[in-house]
């Protein structure tokens, strides 16, 4: 169709332009151009049980909203609508019409346009009516239709500031006017779209007041990787509406060439659910896998994360693309598809699939669909086994405890087993001298067990037998050590330290521990009790724990693994896996992952703890490189900003293309 409707004064040719969006009948050079917007019912946002068929609307009921945006100025509005039925071919438009307007809000009152009604059949039979609307504002206006008859039908609308035109009664046309977004403030921009696409680094929270910058979609996202390694781009969308939007996530990449295309294997969608929390705005922190049809459902004025999880697995260096494309399935239809790409540079380092650090979480032996997987590829190794039988049992039984060790030493990577019983803590008739070689003969029957029944070395499982010891309880645990000593002195115990541990009571408990698993806060601020640990020479483990771990920065969680590096620690104990209604958000203990339908839900710390282990093993082997005076410097920069994500992301860009110009020297 042309953009110019025929008028019954002029047929000239030359009075016509197809191709742009605005009408300008020449009339008077010395008169500004008239403006005209013309849209096809079909593509406007139906509500109710108004339905589109064909090149019309049924009204069943229902509304039409037209957005238009405009220059502003003293305006027609001309709707092309069913005329009537049978029994009466105008009886829809003669003697005050049966349909309604609603500019903005206001009614107006309609007219029918004469000599434009045409009657083919009860079926196919249209006029023109018309009202003066008056005057408009330039920005964003909306026009909603409705009738007073189920049986009506909208064709066409189309809106003006020529007093003079009159439209054919027959098509064509004209093309669809093509909204101008520059004549918007941002306010009508952002309203006008619906939704905009933005971004933020992968360390922020992203709760549902979260807000971009400016109304622009952005396009584009880059994000670097090494092969073999987890990245993440993340996609932010914020509803400007006062309405629920119903959008559809999908890739889009038929416009990417299939040199440069991520296999759909390599990349996995999510979305970030914010939780209520007590004391603490709402945490966008579990990351759900988006569902299979990609739908979310945006509540008004809200924000919503996607996060874009990128496996480089069997990925060779170069440049990868995927195009995420944005749907709205139910929204004003002005609200139309957005995209973004995702630029993927896959760096020529090779990431390692397996850890050097001792990785532990406790998950009291739960078996929860989907963990065999996430746990190993969170580069976990060590793993927690509560079923120890009680000691002074004159006939243990070791089936619950075996099967538990045998599945999870059978996970990818596995390769040590925490055991973990409170029966000390729980039962004091060891204390009495009368008890002791029961307890004895219990241990040794159990370490006999692990070790020659089971063929574990004894470098492969360690023993807790105390937790968070202090005051007395350094006593207790002293003369506990005793007995599995006694029992088997080749086993190893652990030991968790809190902040308040004193450098006194270190050097008490040396003698009695094997693995020393340290608070933080102890790393990060007791260089005399770090110091008499290193001096002991036996492995450190630091120990992360607290329920309130999600208040703390997503960005902790990778900079933790930098501080492993700077202290030379031997892993990571983290306190806890699985636990607790987390979904509920306020009966929560500090669970690094949440229970799904058949899998593990991740989180962001849980992710970004990953990424963080996959910075380690960089830097542990640019300085295997023989640059270990670089990455001392890498690390230093980095911890001494920690807030700082951008200066953590150039440190390890500096280790990429360090260790990518040590590839390329060696081909």
């Amino acid at each position: 169709m042309s953009v110019t409707l025929l008028t019954r004064k002029s047929c000239m040719l030359a009075a016509l332009i197809a191709s742009v969006a605005v009408f300008t009948p020449v009339v008077d050079a010395s008169q500004p151009p008239h403006e005209f917007h013309f849209v096809e019912a079909e593509h406007t946002s139906l509500s109710g049980a108004a339905q589109a068929s064909g090149t019309a609307v049924w009204i069943y009921g229902g509304a039409v909203t037209w957005d238009v945006i405009t220059r502003g100025g003293d305006y027609r509005l001309l709707l092309r609508v069913r005329s009537g039925w049978s029994a009466d071919h105008e009886g829809a438009v003669h003697n005050g019409t049966r349909y309604r307007v609603e500019v903005d809000g206001k009614p107006v009152t309609l007219k029918l346009v004469q000599d434009t009604v045409i009657y083919d059949s009860d079926e196919s039979n249209w006029a023109w009516v018309e009202s003066h609307v008056g005057q408009l504002s330039r920005g964003l206006h909306s026009i909603k239709f409705t009738a007073d008859w189920p049986y009506g039908r909208w064709d066409a609308f189309a809106l003006t500031t020529d007093r003079n035109f009159t439209p054919p009664a027959k098509g064509p046309f004209g093309k669809e006017t093509v909204n101008d977004l520059t004549l918007l403030d941002k306010e009508q921009r952002k309203r006008f779209q619906g939704y905009t696409l933005w971004t933020a680094p992968i360390e922020d929270n992203v709760p549902p007041d979260a807000r971009p910058t400016g109304a622009a979609n952005v396009e584009r996202v880059e994000v670097a990787a090494c092969r073999n390694e987890h990245a993440a781009a993340v996609v932010n969308v914020t509803n400007w509406l006062d309405v629920p939007l119903m959008l559809r996530v999908s890739r889009f990449d038929g416009e990417v060439s299939a040199a440069a295309r991520l296999p759909l294997k390599n990349v996995t969608l999510r979305h970030a659910v914010a939780l209520p929390a007590p004391r603490k705005d709402p945490l966008a922190d579990a990351l759900p896998a988006v569902d299979q049809a990609g739908v979310l459902l945006l509540l008004p004025r809200e924000t919503h994360q996607i996060w874009a999880g990128i496996d480089t697995a069997g990925l060779e260096a170069g440049e990868y693309s995927t195009i995420l494309r944005v749907s709205p399935l139910k929204a004003p239809e002005r609200c139309r598809a957005q995209q973004i790409t995702v630029q993927v540079q896959v760096a020529d380092v090779v990431v390692r699939s397996d850890h050097p650090l001792d990785i532990f979480l406790c998950e009291y032996n739960s078996n929860h669909p989907g963990m065999s997987s996430d746990l190993p590829s969170h580069f976990a190794n060590w793993y927690h086994n509560c079923l120890t039988p009680h000691p002074a049992q004159a006939e243990p039984d070791f089936t619950a405890m075996d099967a538990q060790l045998r599945r999870e030493l059978s996970y990818r990577g596995a390769r040590s087993v925490f055991f973990e019983h409170w029966h000390f803590r729980g039962d004091d008739a060891w204390q009495d001298t009368k008890n002791r070689d029961a307890w004895v003969r219990g241990i040794r029957r159990w370490a006999d067990h692990v070790h020659r029944e089971l063929g574990l070395g004894y470098d492969e499982f360690s023993l807790h037998i105390y937790d968070e010891v202090s005051g007395t309880g350094l006593e207790d645990f002293i003369k506990a050590r005793e007995i599995v000593r006694e029992a088997d002195p080749k086993v190893r115990v652990t030991m968790t330290l809190t902040s308040q541990i004193m450098l006194q009571d270190v050097v008490r408990l040396e003698p009695a521990v094997d693995i020393w698993c340290p608070f933080m806060g102890l790393v990060n601020g007791s260089p005399e009790v770090m110091a008499a640990l290193r001096k002991s020479g036996k492995p450190i483990v630091p120990y992360r724990c607290a329920e309130n771990k999600r208040f703390w920065p997503a960005q902790d969680y990778r900079l933790w693994s930098w501080q492993l590096y700077q202290q030379r620690a031997d892993g990571m104990f983290i306190w806890t896996y699985l636990a607790g209604d987390a979904w509920k958000g306020r009966s929560w203990d500090g669970g690094m992952v949440f229970s799904g339908n058949g899998d593990i839900v991740p989180s962001r710390r849980w992710e970004l703890l990953r990424m963080g282990l996959q910075d380690w093993l960089l830097l542990d082997k640019a300085a295997k490189s023989g640059h270990e005076k670089i990455v001392d410097k890498l690390v230093t920069r980095v911890l001494a900003s920690t807030s700082d994500a951008t200066t953590m992301r150039q440190a390890r860009q500096d280790l990429v293309n360090l260790l990518s110009s040590e590839g390329s020297k060696s081909q």
